[in-house]
This record gives C-alpha cells, structure tokens and sequence, in this order.
C-alpha cells in the first residue's frame, strides 16, 4: 500500500505600489473609492498582464473604471489589486 502526503501552503502578502508621474499630468481619482487611477495600458504594464485582460476585467465590472474626455479607459488601482488578488 503506497502512502501518499499532501501538504498545503498559503501565503498572505500585501503590496505597496508607487507610482510615480510628472507634476504636468493630471491625477484621475476614482469617484467610487477616491483612490488614484491608471490608463489601462499603464495597469497591463505595471501589474504584468496583457491589455485585453485588463478590458475583460472592465467588461465584467469587476473593478471601477471610467472614460475621461480623450477617450481613455482609466481603471481604479486599488479595486484592480483586489480583483486580481482574490
């Protein structure tokens, strides 16, 4: 008869991110939550993943986002850090 273990690990982190931008640009707040907000193409950039995943989160409404006047997609950094967390 073979014996067989099974061990199980899980690991609890918590992240800090900053994020730093010129004294030019103008800093989008997410009127759900008041935390700051990236373009998509900085979140696919700063969290590793590809664009369209970060539109499929959007779609899904599984983060805030927002559509500001020049027709970027600005998502919530701190709801986009929980969905992809949880």
């Amino acid at each position: 008869m073979k014996i067989t273990r099974k061990i199980e690990m899980t690991v609890a982190t918590n992240s800090t991110y900053i994020i730093r931008k010129s004294s030019s640009s103008r800093k989008i707040v997410c009127a759900k939550c008041g935390e700051p907000m990236l373009t998509t193409e900085q979140a696919a950039c700063f969290f590793g993943v590809k664009q369209r995943r970060i539109f499929q989160i959007v779609e899904a409404d599984a983060a805030h986002f927002t559509e500001i006047e020049a027709g970027a997609t600005m998502i919530c950094i701190t709801s986009l850090v929980e969905f992809l967390d949880g």
